[in-house]
């Protein structure tokens, strides 16, 4: 059921295998994306009164303590869109939610949280503890998913069960996600070049979901006919020196005409703007952020994420167009030196209430059965 649900929102289960050349070494550094404003992302429940969610003000600052739940699943933020519906439910896929089937309204009575956020399992699991500025979640997470560079670790550290190891999807590959007004110039991988302002996520704090889309940007540019050098490509973008740039603006977050400057815009520009931006910290909010606050032009993802950002903001006046990379937009087929990649799920070793492992292994049987 589970893995229909993604079929059906985000079109995730793909297998593609390509060659992947010697990526170069990144050279430069990133200009980190600057949160001038708040970007609007749609309430998974409805609100409930006494509500304190405001439209531009940081929600965390006003809530503060340790929360704990009795179920807690770590999950990375990539596929956030359909984890919700497979907790909350889609009434469309016939399909209640696990939160019906094994929360608070069922026979178990176990409170379930789940984090969707860059790959934190080894550090959660460990410290059984997840902080969200002046809110920790406590509690040791007891199944997890995560990619399998990440799974490799967790298995090998006896976090997780390795017997309980098993794929739940593998991605359509990556595409291009522009702002509409730049969709012209932007038509294949070569057009990240030039003055393009290229978003990604950060390497140091998000390596896995980095390496995939830069060692996207330089593969299908070796291994297909776009007319550039995928060396050249790529250090174009990742040799960016941030030592001719002033940053000096970024120290006083309200100098908003000298932060809008470093990317390209106010009333003096410097330059044609940075041309590599990356995440602060979670890419699935921040690339698209930098997308509709014009710090960047366009950046490489997932194309379930692509097809979601795209849907999502365009209510709220933020249009975001896709190139694919390989097939269309409806029916991508990733050319040669696409990155695909797979996430997988296993229980957390460790000792939990019976209501707890009973309610998990509802929750495991239902991620990793397909329907008949």
């Amino acid at each position: 059921m589970y893995k229909t649900i993604l079929i059906t929102f985000s079109s995730l289960l793909y297998f593609f295998s390509s060659i992947c050349f010697a990526v170069p070494p990144v050279t430069g550094e990133p200009v980190i994306v600057q949160h001038l404003g708040k970007l609007e992302w749609p309430q998974d429940i409805p609100t409930s009164t006494p509500s304190l969610t405001q439209l531009v003000h940081n929600d965390v600052n006003d809530l503060h303590g340790e929360l704990s739940c009795e179920l807690i699943i770590s999950t990375p933020g990539n596929y956030h869109m359909a984890l919700k519906d497979a907790i909350y439910g889609a009434p469309d896929l016939g399909h209640i939610g696990l939160i019906e089937q094994t929360g608070t309204p069922s026979q178990f009575k176990v409170s379930i949280c789940w984090s969707t956020s860059p790959p934190v399992s080894i550090d959660q699991i460990t410290a059984e503890k997840l902080q969200f500025k002046n809110i920790s979640m406590v509690g040791r997470p007891s199944l997890v998913m995560a990619p399998g560079g990440v799974m490799d670790t967790l298995v090998a550290n006896g976090q997780a069960d390795g017997a309980t190891r098993q794929p739940l999807f593998t991605n359509r590959g990556n595409v291009i996600i522009v702002r509409a007004d730049k969709l012209a110039s932007i038509n294949n991988i070569c057009d990240l070049g030039g003055t393009t302002r290229v978003v990604t996520p950060d390497p140091v704090m998000e390596p896995g979901s980095f390496g995939n889309f830069s060692g996207t940007i330089f593969n299908i540019a070796d291994q297909n006919a776009f007319g550039c050098d995928a060396t050249t490509l790529f250090n174009s973008i990742f040799s960016q020196d941030l030592s001719t740039l002033d940053l000096s603006s970024f120290d006083n977050p309200y100098d908003i005409d000298g932060i809008k400057a470093v990317f390209g815009r106010g009333p003096t520009p410097m330059g044609n703007g940075a041309k590599w931006v990356a995440s602060s910290r979670i890419m699935h909010r921040d690339i698209p952020y930098a997308l509709c606050h014009d710090e960047a032009d366009a950046g490489v993802i997932f194309y379930h994420q692509a097809i979601y950002m795209k849907d999502t903001m365009a209510p709220t006046g933020c249009n975001l167009e896709i190139v694919p990379l390989g097939g269309t937009v409806t029916n991508p087929q990733p050319l040669p030196g696409n990155r695909v990649g797979t996430i997988h799920i296993a229980k957390v070793n460790g000792s939990y209430a019976k209501k707890v492992n009973d309610a998990r292994d509802d929750i495991y049987n239902f991620l990793t059965t397909d329907l008949p």
